[in-house]
């Protein structure tokens, strides 16, 4: 094998493991959310890289409408889908080798949502915060880990790496199969 076609295969193996908008994403649980209401709660927690189109209307159908079954909005975007419950409290990370990465960046995407199935509080702003976009050209350009936790009522997103709530771990026993 010459030095050029190996140097070729070296590029070409960088590029696609490090898809333009593809970083590892961990999501946690936060303490307050056995606070809140006794117990860990059953929690569907969904990740994607969408485009303004999507998320447009992601906002019109909302979190509620989002989450109903057989949406094909959801359906269509192949979200990355962690799940929480009283039993499964670690962290969930989706890796950045989740084939899901490429899925994503075939459309072009524009922004990341993160939406989170907590329920819904009548006296919750507007903007519902339990839905929470980022803006890929701005705030997604540097490739360090992404850190999110689900609160009682809103997602946010944290600068360390959340832990297990019950056991004080970073160890995440949902990791992505992909």
């Amino acid at each position: 094998m010459t030095i050029q076609r190996l140097a070729l295969i070296t590029i070409s193996a960088l590029l696609l493991t490090n898809c333009a908008y593809n970083r590892r994403i961990v999501v946690g649980l936060s303490p307050d959310m056995e606070t809140r209401y006794s117990i860990y709660p059953s929690i569907e927690f969904d990740v994607a890289a969408i485009t303004n189109d999507e998320a447009d209307q992601i906002k019109t159908s909302g979190v509620d409408g989002y989450f109903s079954p057989d949406n094909p909005l959801r359906e269509r975007l192949e979200p990355f889908t962690a799940y929480f419950d009283e039993e499964s409290t670690a962290p969930c990370t989706l890796s950045t080798r989740n084939s899901l990465w490429l899925k994503w960046e075939n459309k072009k995407p524009e922004k990341m949502v993160f939406i989170a199935n907590l329920p819904y509080f009548p006296d919750m702003p507007q903007n519902d915060p339990r839905l929470f976009f980022i803006d890929l050209k701005k705030d997604f350009l540097t490739p360090v880990p992404m850190y999110v936790e689900i609160e009682p009522e809103k997602i946010v997103r944290i600068y360390k790496k959340p832990t297990d709530p019950r056991s004080n771990r970073h160890d995440s026993s949902q990791s992505d199969k992909n």
